[in-house]
């Protein structure tokens, strides 16, 4: 895969190994970003609840059963390959290979501009969920699989000391200083139950609450938080680092003495709770009506005019306690000569190099066996306009909201997504701002059952820049507010509410021959 070619590539010199090696070493299972073209439909069922878990009480369906959706996202600012050299649809050619680049004949270039990089990359798998609606309440399930990597606020000298090594003499004898650097990654498992509810009608106007509660697996984790660090790179063997306070946390499945994989202890090595809380006001197109349905496929459905919606997503942590360590440098300082000589075998030996570099005690910069890493914490704010029949317009704000001391970072973004809904066929089309500045323009089709989307066409068209990659597919079966399974369009389960059923517009016909 293009990312892990970038990520083991990108992160191999011994200094920015200091800085990432994070980035190496947590396991890569199988989100898309906030996949705009799945979460916002109204045939979204449970995996609405992803961006706000209030809006599953607004659904168009009744019952939906999920199978799998699977997402991967990876996105930085720092190499790429030149949209007119490369896209992605090239990788199932096996007789394409990636052009390559000096100054070490790499298969990426980088830019060349003095901002501050970033790196972000995700993985998802959406197990079996449900969930089912009955009036004015809903019910969901899920089960998923996640793993999150996030490195921000990382000085652009790091990244080209990353691409050309400590040999580049523009930058020596140069005090690079600077602060707040994130550089976090963990996988975790959760097993999740949502709740929403239409707590007030009035009118037109209905409110609906939700709530997510997620049981947190915590399989690994690592991060490096740098507080503060001030040096000079003299020549490409010396480093004079003249002041450093950071912090160092892992737990990892694997041996921190010999390398073993795994480790032979548990397979979770921490655990915890995560929330989502959202609320929605909703403005129908019409009153509400107050009636009981004798079967839950009678349930009507009341159009919209419009929506808004507020969330916080991915609010918890995970204690991570078994096979665990917290490292803290303090204020520390040391004139490093050889440094590009240095070698470890090993974890264990590289966390007591750096101590005993320090503090000339290998164990001083042990703190404890264990520390909380906290998920990616967002606020959000949905607005979904009903335009005409089935033409609907999304906007999306994500904003992070980091709450833990150590915690994953999630990337801003603002999308615009326009869709054409139907029961059995939705193309949408996002278009975002990710981080407030890189415009993107993306696609997602349903058929049915079926859901493929990406946030970055540009990538497989190739007609932009591959810093990344972003794609997502998501399999379930759901069934629509108005139709029972043993109706044949005759029967009180075709209500008026969702629509005009076929019987009811041939007598209409009818009556105005």
């Amino acid at each position: 895969m293009y990312y892990k070619l970038l990520i083991s590539r990108y992160y191999a010199r011994p200094y920015i190994f200091f800085l990432f090696f994070l980035l190496l070493i947590i396991p890569v299972n199988i989100t898309a970003q906030e996949m705009p073209g799945l979460v916002n439909s109204n045939f979204a069922g449970s995996q609405s609840a992803m961006i706000n878990p209030a809006n599953m009480a607004l659904s168009k369906i009744y019952f939906d059963f999920h199978i799998l959706t699977a997402s991967v996202f990876l996105q930085n600012n720092l190499v790429y390959i030149p949209g007119n050299d490369y896209k992605i649809t090239d990788f199932f050619n096996p007789e394409d290979e990636l052009p390559r680049y000096p100054p070490d004949d790499n298969n990426f270039t980088y830019y060349r501009n003095n901002l501050d990089k970033f790196v972000f990359n995700q993985e998802r798998i959406i197990g079996p969920s449900a969930m089912m609606l009955y009036g004015d309440h809903a019910f969901a399930i899920h089960t998923a699989a996640r793993t999150h990597v996030s490195a921000t606020n990382i000085p652009y000298e790091i990244g080209v000391f990353s691409i050309e090594g400590l040999k580049y003499s523009p930058f020596y004898n140069i005090n690079f200083w600077s602060k707040n650097q994130n550089i976090s990654a963990m996988a975790w498992g959760e097993v999740g139950l949502s709740y929403a509810w239409n707590f007030k009608k009035q009118f037109r106007d209905t409110w609906t609450a939700g709530i997510t509660a997620k049981r947190l697996m915590g399989h690994s984790a690592g991060f490096l938080k740098i507080d503060e660090i001030d040096y000079v790179v003299l020549n490409d063997s010396t480093l004079n680092i003249k002041s450093v306070t950071a912090d160092v946390g892992y737990s990892l499945p694997i041996n921190y003495t010999n390398n073993d994989y795994p480790d032979g202890g548990d397979f979770f090595k921490g655990g915890g709770f995560g929330f989502d809380l959202g609320i929605a006001f909703t403005r129908t197109k019409q009153g509400f009506q107050r009636y009981n349905p004798g079967h839950i496929c009678e349930q009507p459905y009341s159009d919209y005019e419009y929506r808004l919606g507020f969330s916080i997503l991915d609010f918890g942590a995970i204690k991570f306690k078994d096979h665990s360590q917290l490292h803290r440098i303090e204020d520390a300082s040391v004139y490093w000569q050889n440094f590009d000589t240095t070698s470890y075998n090993n974890l264990y030996e590289l966390s007591r190099q750096f101590s005993d570099l320090f503090y000339d005690d290998p164990d001083s910069s042990f703190r404890k066996n264990s520390f909380y890493m906290g998920l990616p914490t967002a606020v959000s704010f949905q607005f979904d306009y009903h335009y005409r029949q089935n033409i609907y317009i999304n906007a999306t704000i994500v904003q992070p909201l980091p709450i833990w001391k150590y915690t994953l970072m999630r990337p801003a973004q603002i999308a615009i997504t326009p869709r054409f809904e139907t029961d059995w066929f939705e193309f949408s089309l996002p278009l975002s701002l990710f981080q407030y500045r890189i415009p993107r323009i993306g696609a997602s089709v349903r058929l049915g059952y079926f859901t493929i989307g990406t946030d970055r066409l540009g990538n497989w068209l190739g007609v932009s820049d591959m810093t990344g990659i972003d794609i997502y597919a998501s399999l379930k079966i759901n069934f629509r507010k108005g139709k029972c399974l043993r109706s044949k369009g005759t029967d009180y389960c075709e209500n008026e509410e969702y629509g005009f059923t076929k019987r009811q517009l041939r007598l209409f016909k009818k009556r105005i021959k």
